[in-house]
């Protein structure tokens, strides 16, 4: 019995080693100082979107930002990407039928070229409903952020909620 135990162990071991070395070296990299600065920022912003404060939401935004809304659904999409006051209604919207318990971000990549930047990560969003049903939706996120007055600001994005 101890040797079959010992057995199922070490499979489980060998089976999980290529996840443990692949986690470690996306965590394991390093950013400059630019990007750094980015992922910071990001993680600020992730906190923001938790606390479900539509101004201060907002504050990320650009005056021209444009973008895909992750709460478009068709045939909201046929219309093409949402501005600042369309995404800020969504928000408005959102935060009334949902209670956001976390909103995690993962960087994968981050791209500065002077004053912009293009960010690929990885998101988990966790809301309850009105019913108190809890949901945890993953996904693929896209960025494009431009820094004026020393301060970072989303320009456009683009979602994809994996299911």
């Amino acid at each position: 019995m101890k040797k079959l135990l010992l057995v199922i162990l070490l499979c489980l071991a060998v089976s999980l080693c290529p996840f443990l070395f692949e986690f470690t070296a996306l965590n394991a990299k390093e950013w400059t100082a630019e990007q750094k600065e980015v992922a910071e920022w990001l993680e600020k912003y992730a906190e923001v979107t938790e606390k479900g404060n539509v101004d201060e939401n907002m504050t990320y935004f650009h005056p021209n930002f444009s973008g895909w809304d992750l709460a478009q659904t068709p045939p909201l999409f046929d219309k093409g990407p949402v501005d600042k006051a369309f995404l800020r209604k969504s928000l408005e919207e959102y935060y009334k039928q949902f209670k956001m318990i976390a909103f995690e971000v993962e960087p994968l990549e981050i791209v500065v070229q002077d004053n912009f930047a293009i960010v690929h990560l990885n998101y988990k969003e966790t809301f309850e409903d009105s019913e108190g049903k809890v949901t945890s939706v993953p996904g693929r996120w896209t960025a494009g952020l431009v820094k004026q007055d020393n301060k970072w600001t989303f320009l456009s994005w683009g979602w994809i909620a994996i299911k």
